[in-house]
């Protein structure tokens, strides 16, 4: 019976029965993994199948398996055939080459003898699967070695410089100090990367980017990003892709080609010499015809994504005044003050008798500090007749914005009387913070308001080192430095800012004091070199402000910006490339730097050419050979993290209330199919059966054959549902029990493999760099939301996880796991440790190990 089976599939003897079980498995993975891979092509295959092994060649049919198998291969292969002349076609054409050196011109008529052994190359290449280049980008194509999809071996992925990897001394005088633009700007595709992480997979499937094969190119464009996105694999409910991030502010020949991909295709109206115009929603014939020589379409002319508005403003355009300055100053004291009277420590500060005894002499109500540094130009509480800052002149300034920040804070303290110790102790910490901040504009360049601005940088980069004779009184609490001084010199730019709009808001003390609470709880205001900045774009913070210093030739002068972020929907154009045209041009590139040794960097083979893109996707190639600002490691998307997809009718493919119908439907069908068969065969005799009157044994022999044909037939029916042993009842022989097709549980090897390893363990903390300390809510399924918030920063305040603590391990997300409440969202196991007095961690499991 099984021989006959088998038979049924694969009809050629030399298949039956040693190498039918391999082909079918083979067979079999084959289809499955092309069934997602090119999903959009299958029924081009599949018609063709059975229009050419029903129709025209029958004799050559090896059973439908087989026969899928082979067309879907000859398929791929021609298709990747097709791709490969189009680009030959395209690159060669003589009307839009680009003569990027005599060399191409001479190339370009040597071409036509060589005509059929470019073609023959192609089918060479199309057939092993390797691509075909243009030698130094002439006309001249060779063939390179086979490659796999993701193309490159080596993973050449951003590794980003900040304030957590970056000794102190670099930070203040080396590279942070005038850090690369590139780099800084690189944050932001890391972010579109993570954004595309969350929705990939689902807008694939909604058909967002048209049809989408593995080993596909797309290039999303803006009005700053341009990416190049390659869809690396595509499987069941998950893709993997890896962006490529280029520059803001690129090259000639780039922000050629950017035009070319971005101007409106319904603007031309010619055809041929005359301009008749074309119908509403058409092309013009011109248009129509240009757009067949390009070796990319725009597949989406507005595919939005969460991403940041980015504004650059010239820093000196706010203080270019000596009122706007002093403004500032203004605000910037109030800032420490604000953040002085909030602070957690300031009951030690103010019970500490070494600080009363230090600041004894400003606590006399005459007290004037007659520091050369300040002046009246840029300090409102300066006294112009006792030359220096005055205890009674700030008293007068800022004593009605103490008393606001004590009643907003609840704090029962007694302010009538100005000699409180409270003021003394504002009073030091804004003569300390305004001393720092001069020394440092004292040091700039001479040129008209750069010192200034220099003083304002090296504060917001948290460059504060006292070194006053006067202010050695802050030793004894240092970190109230980095917790009152650095973040209020921050806040104070962005309260400054926001006052050219809401002048009238901040004439009062409590509004002040309101947009300084707004700033703290809203907004994230530090430079971009700081861990919290990353942070922050991650975790997709809603209004970001950094102070930029950036020296180039058209910011000589004028070197400060204002970075301001804030959190929107971008629209993005969807370029889709040839695949070929990327293999071919990036073989050429590699050929041409690593063994022709040519590193001109003004060579012909990466200036603008507009039907291939070759300038942009010459750069995206991987490091040393092109200068892309960020690459991207693998990333999975997942479908099920799609939410306008799991609203729709049908939602995830895997809901076990769609799975649980599913399996009763089938469980009837073959309960009823199995009984009608059985029926029929025991009542009635089979259609084939052997008369001996007529038909003869020529008749009896095509019953018999009729006859097994239908028992194999029931036999495979019957077995899906009763297994190997036949019907229920025991209707064969040794027939087995009724066995469920649809477990509700998974096998014992199953749950082996997704067994938790480290929940309810005690851990402790052995690698403090692991701990996620900002954390989006969206990148994981939380078993309770609530310890989302409890494992943030914020959260724990002043208490901070260390080398060395001890917890218990409460759950555990593994990557590629098939439930999503316990699918990591990188490719490293995550554990969440509950540690004493209910403090959460997230760490990675290489930070921790078991007690």
């Amino acid at each position: 019976m099984q021989y006959i089976a088998l038979h049924t599939l694969f009809p050629s003897p030399l298949m039956i029965p040693s190498g039918a079980a391999l082909v079918l498995t083979v067979a079999g993975m084959k289809l499955f993994r092309s069934s997602f891979t090119e999903l959009s092509r299958q029924y081009l295959v599949f018609i063709f199948t059975l229009f050419f092994f029903n129709f025209d060649y029958r004799h050559l049919s090896e059973g439908l398996p087989l026969d899928y198998l082979i067309i879907g291969i000859l398929f791929s292969k021609f298709y990747d055939l097709l791709l490969k002349m189009y680009f030959i076609f395209i690159y060669i054409a003589p009307w839009q080459i680009s003569w990027s050196s005599p060399g191409h011109i001479i190339a370009q008529p040597l071409l036509v003898p060589h005509a059929p052994n470019i073609f023959f190359q192609t089918l060479i290449a199309s057939i092993v699967g390797c691509p075909i280049n243009p030698v130094v980008a002439s006309t001249f194509f060779t063939l390179s070695y086979a490659r796999p999809v993701k193309y490159w071996e080596k993973d050449y992925n951003t590794r980003r410089s900040d304030s957590s990897n970056t000794r102190l001394d670099s930070q203040l005088e080396g590279s942070l100090r005038n850090p690369n633009p590139d780099q800084l700007d690189s944050l932001f595709y890391e972010h579109l990367t993570w954004v595309l992480q969350k929705s990939l997979c689902g807008d694939l499937l909604l058909g967002r980017w048209g049809r989408v094969t593995s080993g596909d190119f797309f290039i999303l464009t803006s009005d700053r990003l341009n990416a190049l996105v390659h869809i690396i694999e595509i499987g069941n409910g998950f893709v993997t892709f890896q962006l490529r991030g280029l520059e803001f502010r690129g090259t000639y020949c780039h922000q050629r080609e950017v035009e070319a991909i971005t101007e409106s295709i319904t603007d031309d109206v010619g055809c041929c010499c005359c301009e008749p115009g074309h119908l509403p929603f058409f092309l013009s014939c011109n248009k129509a015809m240009s757009s067949r020589w390009l070796a990319w379409e725009v597949v989406s002319s507005c595919y939005t994504l969460h991403g940041y508005s980015i504004a650059e403003n010239q820093a000196h355009l706010v203080f270019n005044t000596f009122d706007y300055k002093r403004g500032y100053i203004t605000y910037y004291c109030k800032s420490i003050i604000f953040l002085l009277v909030r602070s957690p420590r300031l009951a030690s500060l103010l019970a500490n008798q070494g600080i009363r005894d230090a600041l004894s002499r400003l606590h006399n109500t005459s007290y004037v500090d007659q520091d050369a540094l300040f002046d009246e130009t840029r300090n409102c509480d300066y006294s112009h007749s006792l030359g220096g800052v005055s205890r009674e002149r700030f008293i007068v300034y800022y004593l009605t914005f103490i008393r606001e920040c004590v009643t907003q804070q609840g704090l029962h303290m007694d302010l009538d009387q100005a000699d409180s110790f409270l003021v003394t102790l504002c009073f030091a910490f804004t003569l300390l913070g305004r001393r720092m901040f001069f020394q440092h504009a004292q040091s700039g360049s001479s040129r008209r308001g750069d010192n200034f601005m220099n003083g304002l940088y090296r504060m917001f980069l948290g460059d504060a080192r006292p070194n006053h004779p006067g202010d050695e009184w802050v030793f004894q609490d240092v970190d109230s430095i980095q917790d009152i001084i650095i973040p209020a010199a921050r806040i104070a730019l962005k309260v400054h800012q926001d006052n050219f709009a809401f002048s009238e808001e901040y004439e009062t003390a409590h509004g002040v004091y309101e947009a300084i609470q707004d700033v703290m709880n809203n907004h994230v205001v530090t430079h971009e070199n700081d861990r919290t900045w990353r942070n922050a774009v991650v975790t997709n913070k809603p209004s970001l402000l950094a102070l930029r210093y950036q020296r180039t030739e058209e910011s000589y002068i004028y070197p400060y910006k204002l970075i301001r972020l804030t959190s929107k929907f971008i629209k993005f154009r969807v370029i889709k490339v040839n695949r070929e045209c990327v293999r071919a041009l990036w073989t050429s590139q590699r050929q041409e730097l690593i063994f022709l040794r040519n590193s001109d960097s003004e060579r012909g083979s990466i200036q603008n050419h507009k039907p291939t893109l070759r300038n942009m996707i010459n750069s995206s190639m991987d490091l040393p050979i092109g200068y892309p600002i960020y690459v991207s490691p693998l990333h999975t998307s997942y479908l099920d993290r799609h939410e306008t997809y799991n609203k729709t009718l049908f939602g995830r493919a895997t809901d076990p209330l769609w799975l649980a119908q599913g399996a009763r439907v089938v469980r009837k069908l073959c309960d009823t199919c199995a009984k009608h068969y059985q029926g029929s065969l025991a009542g009635k005799p089979t259609q084939g059966t052997a008369n001996p009157t007529d038909g003869g044994e020529e008749g009896g022999r095509e019953g018999r054959m009729g006859a097994e044909d239908r028992s194999v037939s029931v036999d495979s029916l019957t077995g899906l549902q009763y297994g190997r042993g036949g019907a229920e009842g025991g209707a064969r022989g040794g027939a087995e029990p009724y066995q469920d097709p649809f477990p509700d549980s998974d096998s014992d090897s199953d749950e082996q493999l997704w067994r938790p390893m480290w929940v309810s363990k005690q851990v402790v903390i052995t690698d403090e760099g692991e701990i996620f300390e900002n954390i989006n809510p969206d990148w994981l399924t939380w078993p309770d939301p609530k310890l989302a918030a409890k494992a943030e920063k914020s959260h724990w305040r002043s208490w901070r996880p260390q080398k060395g603590m001890e917890g218990e391990v409460v759950h555990e997300w593994r990557p590629f796991h098939k439930e999503t409440a316990k699918r990591s969202h990188i490719d490293k196991v995550l554990v969440l440790v509950r540690m004493a007095d209910d403090y959460y961690v997230l760490t990675r499991e290489q930070g921790i190990k078991e007690v």
